[in-house]
Formats: structure tokens, sequence, C-alpha cells
């Protein structure tokens, strides 16, 4: 190490004069302690000046590793923060590397260099201050970025892909690497890392750590994966490569913002009644969105172990969100799912939560709180409170479903039941008992009608419904494995016809889990070519097919919740282009001649034939269907194929049987398509009007057929009478359109998806004061309202999460985000906002369709559609030290609502891991963080390892005799707090 050049002051050299007699005179750790106190109290100096005047103090001819001791006390003390020490072992190495004579020293005495050495140690304190994850701490994390990047900067500007560290250098950039990882493996523990990465870390790391990666790869290979999958993990990159290298150093507007952050203090948080209320809404109000893994960790982070207070709040929040659905006259279908969950899901996450419930208090006490803390005539308008068999019945029906299925979880004793309602009750546990899931599979196994019993039971309210879908998803899982289509044909198509039975499925599994496999399997099919006919191949497939459509229809599920990213899926094709019909000059050979093939089928022959059918895989004819009607309505109106031969062939048997039944979908599909993009009325609407009746209102239908077909109308129904309205709007036809619409409107059933409807788009977009925004802050304000009064008898506020979301469509997240803000600023001045900043915070943790994961862990990731609000609250956070020079309070407000946000959505490791590679790494993290650690409790060995043995020996115990003598009692006092400090190093 080269000797810095002495600097001019009295103050520097009374502390120069200060190490030299301490290393000189050999004193102790706990007089050096005291005399850095006595000098800094006489002598105060800047912790960068205090660190380069120990540095100087080291000879050519000599090492001494009581200098590493001294350092790390000076960092312990608070005299020298880490950053200093960082910026002068720079400047040390920047020199030593010009340095022949320190080069040939280290390299003569076989051991570390004191940069290697004193890295290591500074490796050691990283580690311990991230145990302690306080403001303070953070603060000085965010300050030792600066440092750091200048090192990474000099790796990067001092070394190639010809010019390669090595000896003491390279050992330099080894201990650089483990205090690297260290480093950015703390910045999670303490804080930094919540709600991602600032800007300023993204921009800094992510602009040298690749370079410096690449450099430690060539020699520490190890080091150097841990080093990029801790970059991965933490989001350390930047978004674009563009820019030179200079731009990456971290400026300080950046260190300023990142200051600014730790400086604003937080309010104490409130646990609002609102607050759950919203969150089951928002899970309920469209296709149910339940992780149970992240509710979980929602609800410990917001209730911090007060399990009690959580079970009842929880219970309180059920019954309120089936009360606000009977009083804003949701449909039947909501209301059931509404009453499903309160019966068969949340005693099962109350049955999660009984084993943390601890005596004097049970879980029978806290449902029974709950119970007390609601009225009925609180739910109830005027007009309802006089139908007093009608809403108040059916939630004196929810209570008493939800004890029994409470009682069959065993959270209560039944015996309970009767005293906790008031009443004697109408009904009783099920005589079956509680399923358990195994048993319902191996049930099924054993008898082929009991699939249809329990697909048939899914709609009870016994509590069993969870044990139901867990069994039937894995006999669809084990079907779709050995590939037994078969019987997987009758599981679909008894699922197909019972729509509403499939919302009870998003209780517990995400879409993804029922149809990766089906998808999948159908992606894979091929032709059986042992079976004789091919009628049974496309009836099987038809049927798997149908409902995978009627899901996904259903729930207005995106390509990405199929739970399928790969190429060449026929369901993302189909999906993606599958109603469209396409230029036969587009198709192939093949592909024309099987359009022929199936033209001539309908029409000309008797019939579909077997033949044709094995020529044409199920998988082409579906993508040929738009075609071929296409095609048939053009041969039509050129005068090639008759009107009565068009709609014998749509009317003709084969059409409508169940093998070719589900292919009305892409057919119908491309109808609606067709009508939508007329723009006039005129001739070609003779033809398609009498058609399109031929397929919707055959004349005849078998049995077996008609209740396939209404499964059909029920997805293409409404784009098909939106486009029929069209065409009324063009040429009013009513003796036509009419009788179609009639139909099609019987067949229509209500999809479970957040998208609001017509009239409470009308109604909130025309409230005064502001459109829908105006009518978010009227919401906002009865939640407040009502989350302020304790007692039962407290108006419920009339909510749906739908409301937020529809703002967030029409006018953007960021829009909305400002809107929320301006709530809290205008409250501020009015008092506390404690309970207002709660129910936003709320608001914008709470799960939506477009940001909830399609799987658990694993699968395609998930496509960002549009800005949400916690992208926007997150840029609106990292700005909040510019906007806080112009407007303090917004910027606080902005930081704490930020800061509360990514509290709530903090995964905390309740979820359930699956085992994957990630396994190794994690492996592979965990032991480099315990070498880290260990390093530096190595240093003063390795330091001293090249010494000969007597000078080693001498070192040694002119230490250990330091070590006791303080801690009084001699050697066999044992270990003192002097020697653990010691032992750290």
């Amino acid at each position: 190490m080269a000797k810095m050049l002495p600097v001019q002051s009295k103050e520097i050299g009374k502390w120069d004069e200060v190490f030299s007699n301490c290393l000189k005179n050999r004193i102790g750790f706990s007089k050096f302690r005291s005399l850095i106190v006595e000098t800094s109290c006489k002598v105060p100096i800047s912790g960068q000046a205090c660190i380069e005047s120990l540095m100087r103090q080291d000879r050519p001819a000599e090492i001494d590793p009581r200098l590493l001791v001294y350092v790390q006390i000076l960092v312990q003390s608070g005299q020298v923060d880490i950053r200093d020490v960082l910026t002068c072992v720079l400047q040390m190495f920047k020199k030593s590397s010009l340095d022949e004579t320190t080069t040939e020293r280290a390299i003569a005495c076989g051991r570390q260099s004191y940069e290697a050495c004193i890295l290591q140690g500074l490796a050691h304190e990283l580690s311990i201050n991230g145990r302690d994850p306080d403001a303070s701490i953070r603060t000085k994390f965010i300050h030792i970025l600066k440092p750091l990047t200048a090192w990474l900067s000099y790796f990067s500007m001092s070394y190639d892909g010809t010019n390669a560290p090595s000896g003491p250098a390279l050992e330099v950039a080894d201990a650089f690497g483990r205090l690297l990882a260290t480093y950015i493996n703390s910045l999670s523990l303490v804080g930094i890392l919540d709600g991602g990465p600032p800007k300023a870390f993204k921009k800094s790391l992510g602009r040298y750590l690749p370079h410096f990666v690449a450099l430690i790869s060539r020699t520490n290979v190890e080091l150097a994966q841990s080093l990029d999958l801790l970059q991965k993990q933490a989001g350390l990159y930047e978004s674009s490569n563009k820019g030179h290298l200079e731009d990456g150093m971290l400026d300080d507007t950046g260190l300023n913002g990142l200051t600014y952050h730790e400086s604003v203090l937080d309010t104490p948080a409130v646990n609002t009644r609102a607050a759950p209320y919203i969150l089951l809404n928002a899970m309920l109000a469209g296709r149910p969105l339940f992780d149970d893994s992240a509710m979980f960790d929602y609800f410990n982070a917001r209730y911090n172990g007060d399990i009690p207070t959580l079970v009842t709040d929880l219970v309180t929040a059920s019954f309120d969100i089936l009360a606000n659905a009977i009083n804003r006259t949701e449909s039947t279908e909501s209301i059931t799912l509404i009453r499903s969950f309160l019966t068969n899901k949340l005693p099962t996450i109350l049955d999660y939560y009984s084993s943390m419930i601890f005596p004097p208090l049970t879980t029978e006490l806290c449902i029974s709180q709950a119970l007390n803390r609601m009225d009925p005539a609180a739910y109830m308008s005027y007009t309802q409170m006089i139908d007093l068999l009608g809403s108040a019945g059916m939630l004196a029906d929810a209570r008493s479903e939800f004890l029994f299925a409470c009682a069959l979880h065993r959270l209560i004793p039944e015996q309970s039941i009767e005293g906790m309602l008031g009443d004697v009750p109408m009904q009783g546990m099920p005589e079956a008992g509680r399923y358990v899931k195994d048993e319902l599979v191996a049930q099924c196994t054993a008898q082929s009608g009991r699939m249809d019993e329990l697909i048939g039971e899914l709609e009870n309210m016994e509590g069993n419904a969870g044990e139901i879908v867990g069994a039937i998803v894995e006999v669809i899982q084990s079907l779709c494995v050995t590939k037994d289509t078969i019987t997987l044909k009758a599981i679909c198509d008894a699922l197909s016809r019972k729509t509403q039975s499939l919302d009870i499925f998003l209780l517990f599994i995400r879409p993804s889990v029922i149809l990766q496999p089906l998808c999948q399997l159908v992606d894979q099919w091929q032709d059986h070519e042992d079976q004789g006919e091919n009628h049974p191949v496309y009836d099987e497939f038809g049927s798997i097919f149908l409902l995978i459509l009627i899901i996904q229809h259903h729930f207005a599920l995106q390509d990405h919740d199929l739970g399928i990213d790969y190429q060449g899926s026929f369901i993302l094709k189909f999906m993606r282009g599958g109603y469209l019909a396409r230029d036969p000059a587009t198709l192939s050979e093949h592909e024309n001649q099987r359009l022929g093939d199936w033209i001539r089928g309908l029409y000309e022959t008797e019939g579909i034939s077997d033949e044709l059918m094995s020529t044409c895989s199920p998988k082409d004819f579906h993508l040929l269907v738009a075609t071929l009607f296409d095609q048939s309505l053009k041969a039509c109106q050129v005068g090639k194929l008759g009107l009565d031969t068009l709609k014998g062939g749509f009317e003709s048997k084969d059409l409508l049987e169940p093998f070719l039944l589900p292919s009305l979908i892409t057919g119908l599909g491309w109808f609606a398509q067709r009508l939508w993009e007329t723009e006039k009325a005129g001739p070609e609407l003779d033809i398609l009007l009498p058609a399109l009746q031929a397929l919707v209102k055959p004349p005849s239908i078998s049995g077996d057929s008609a209740a396939l077909h209404e499964a059909v109308l029920s997805v293409v129904s409404e784009p098909l009478i939106n486009s029929l309205m069209h065409i009324l709007n063009l040429q009013p036809r009513p003796v036509d359109i009419e009788p179609l619409i009639t139909t099609l409107k019987t067949h229509t059933q209500p999809r479970r998806s957040d998208a609001s409807s017509h009239t409470d788009l009308e109604t909130w977009s025309a409230t005064p004061g502001g459109g829908i925004l105006a009518a978010i802050r009227h919401t906002i304000n009865s939640l407040v309202q009502w989350s302020q009064i304790d007692s039962p008898n407290a108006t419920l506020p009339s909510y749906t999460h739908r409301q937020l979301v529809a703002a967030v469509q029409m006018l953007g997240a960021k829009s909305v985000l400002e809107a929320l803000v301006d709530e809290i600023v205008k409250s501020q001045a009015a008092g506390p906002t404690d309970v207002l900043l709660d129910i936003i915070t709320t608001l914008i943790t709470a799960p939506t369709a477009v940001d909830f994961p399609p799987t658990n862990g694993v699968g395609p990731t998930h496509p960002k559609s549009r800005l949400s609000l916690r992208d926007a609250l997150s840029t609106a956070s990292d700005d909040a030290y510019t906007l806080s020079k112009t407007n303090t309070s917004r910027a606080e407000i902005t930081v704490r609502l930020h800061r509360r946000v990514e509290a709530q959505l903090a995964r905390t490791g309740s979820q359930t891991t699956i085992v994957t590679d990630a396994d190794a790494e994690n492996a592979m993290l965990l032991d480099l963080g315990n070498r880290t650690a260990a390093a530096a409790e190595e240093t003063l060995a390795t330091d001293v390892a090249g010494m000969p043995q007597e000078q080693l020996d001498n070192v040694v115990a002119e230490v250990m005799d330091d070590i006791f003598a303080e801690g009084g009692g001699g050697r066999k006092g044992g270990r003192t707090g002097e020697e653990d400090g010691f032992m750290d190093i």
C-alpha cells in the first residue's frame, strides 16, 4: 500500500500523532476507544480525513494486523462511516496498483493486501447492520451506494476483455465482490427494495455490475453467479442500455431523493372496518381473485399477529359484503357466489388461523363477537324491510349456513349454534359429514356416476365445496396425463352445462390450474389410430375444447390467464384469430383441399363422412370453420349456392350433432364479426340473417345436442346481440331481427368479470362535480364516516370495486391516483387522516383481474396491459423529492402512502413453495452469505498467514494478552465483550 500525501493541517497532524502512538505503543482496544472519543471532542475531524490519517501510519517494512482492528473500532464508534472507508481504500487501491514496491511486498509475503482485508471486514459490518433495519441504517446503506459505484466504475475503466486483474488486485476484486454481494443481499433486509429498487440503484448498479460480474467470472465462477442472481432478484438493472458509462454514476439528486424518503416520518397506522370490506369486495366483484398465500401475507402484515381481531374483522366483513350485494340488488349469481364464499371458503381461512388463537380466547368467541357487531335491519333499505322473508331471510339463512359450516370444520361445537343464532336452526349438518379430497377421488375412480353427483353438490352451502373442487381438479389433471378422453368428455360436458358452478372453482384455484392441463391436452391432441370411427374423436375433442372456451368467455380471461405460453399452441392460435376468415389464396394446398371437402360434405353429399374426418384433424377443422362459413356465404351471394341449400347445410343433422356442435362457437363468432362490419343494408343481409336464424333457432335438434347448443349460445349470444342491434340502427327490420335477439337473450348468462354495467357507468359519469372521480370521492367519504362509527346500527355504505376499476380504465391510473391523493391533502387540514390513509391504501392494494398473477410462481409471466394504481404510486414516490421543493405536504403524503402500500403487499413467505432448481440457487446464496460473514472473522488469520512462524506467534500472543488483560482476570477468565469484538474482525 502506498502512502497518501500528508495533509498540512494542525488537526490532521494531531490525529496522525494519536494513531502513530497507538500503533507504536500497542495500545489496547478499550484505551483506543477512549482516545478516539477524547480526541474527537478536542479536535473534530471528518470521517474521511480520520480514516486517511490512520491509513497513513502503515510502514512498508512491517504489516500490522492491529490496524485492521482499529478500522473496525472507528466504524463501530461512528467516528468513521463505511462509505469513508470505501472511498479511502479505493484511493489506496488505485495507488497500489501503480506502485510496484507495494505489489511486490504483498506477493513476497504471500498474503492479502490491506485493501482486501479491510473490504472483508466491511462486508461483515454490513451483514450485521442489515439485521437492524431502522431508518438510520437505511440512510447509511443509501450513502454507501456512491462509493460502491465508484469502485465498480474503476473496475470497468481499468479492466476489459484482454486485461484482467491478477495477484493482489485479483484478491481485492474478489473481496470487493463478496462485500457487494452482502450489500445487495442486505438491501431488501433493511427495506430499501420494498416496492422495487429505487431508480438511483437501478441506474448505478445496473450499469456497472454486469461488467464486474463478467470480470470476476474468470476466476470465481460461483461468486459471479451469485452476484448475477442477486442482481436479477433485486431488479437492479436498467431497462435501456443507452448512454455512456459516466451516466451511471449516482448524482446528488438521486442520493438526496433517497435520503428524503427516509426523513418522512410515518403516522400511526389504524385498522379500519372498511379495509377488509373493500378487499373482499374486490376479490368477489368480478371473477373470484383468491391467492391464499398473498392473502395470508396481507393479513399478517396488516394485523401483526393480532389473530382474534383478524378473525372477527374477517367474519364481519364477509357478512357486510353479502348485505351490500343485497342492498345493491346485485344479480342472483353474485349473491350466490358470496354465500358460497361464506360457507365454503371462509371456514377454511378461519381454520388456518384457529391454531393461532390461544386461551382464554377461542375461535367460537371471535365468531360470536363478529355476529354481535351486525344488525340485519341496518343492511336493508325501506323497500327491503317490507320484504322480511326476502333479504332479511337470506341474511338469516346465510348466518345459519355459515355456523353449520364452521361446525363441520370443527371451529365451533354444533350445540353452540342455537345460542349464537338466538333461534332453533331449520337445517342441520350434512349427512355425509366433512368430505376428504382423497376419498372423493377414490369414489370417482370406483363409481362412474359419482363425478356428476359431486358437480351437482358444488352449489350446496354446506362447507364441502373446497374438497369437491380439489377432487374434480385432481381427477381432470390425472385424466389429461393418461389421455383418458372418454371419461374426460363426460366431466367436461357436465361442467359446460353448469356454468355457475365454475364460479365456485375460483374460490379455491386459479383458472390456469384447470385450464393448463386441458389446453396442453388439446394442443398435443393426436387422432386415435386404433379407433375405428372418427366421430368419437371429434366428439371428445369438441367437449374438451368447448369447456375451455366457456371458461375463457365466462371469466373474460386473457391469453396469459390460461397458463400456457409455448410456441405453436393451437389454443393460443385459435384465441387470437379463430373467428377470422382467411383468404383461400393464403391457404396451403392441403388446407384448400380440406376446405373443399367440407363444403361438399355439407351441401352436396348426404352428410359428413367418416372418411372426411379421417383426413382432417379436429384442430384443423376448427381453424377452417370461419373460412368455411365465409366461403359458403360468398358462394350464395354470387349464385353458386342457393339460399335453401345453404340453410339446409346449416340445419343439417351433422352440424348440430354433439361431435360438431362446438364448432358453432367459431361459426357464430364469425357471423357476429361479419354483421358488425356491415356498413349499410343490402342484399347481403338477406343471406346473413336467414343463415344465422338456421343456426340460432334450428327447426329440430336432438335432446343430447340441445344442452350443448345452449352452452354454445351462452358464449356467443352477447356479441351477436350487439351486432344485431347495430343492424337495426342501419335499417329497422324487426320482423327478421327482433325474434333472433329475443332468443339470444334467453341464452345470455352473466359473465364473472369486473366490467361495469352501462347503467352504473352512466350514473357515475353523471355525478356532479367531476363525474366518476366525484363518485369515487363520495364513496371514500361514506367509507370514512362508516369506519368512524363503532356501532352495529351504522348505515352500511354502498360499494363496488368495479367503480374504481372503471375509473382506471377510463381515465388512467395516474389521474385516479392524483384524485386519491387530493382527498388526503384536503382532509389533512381538518385533522388526522389515518382512517382515510388506510382506506385509500386498501383501494390501491386490492386485487384486480389485470394485475392478478395467472399462476403461482410457475408458467408464463403476466404482461402489463396498462399502468396500475400501484405502478403510478411507485412512479410518484420516486419523484417525491422533486415535488417536495414546491409542495411538501403532497410529497410527504405520497411517500407515506407508497410506504403503506408496499408494506401491506410485501410477501413474507406464507406461500406454498414449489421445489425447483431455484432451491439450489437459494442454497448457493445462503452459502455465500455464510462465507461472507465468516470471511471477516478470518481476516486477521488470513492477513498473517504468510508471516514467519515466530512473527505470527508474537502477533497472536500480543493481541490475546490485550484482550484478556482488558477483560480483567487473564486468559482463564473466559471470553469478554472485547474478545468478541476482536473476533468479529
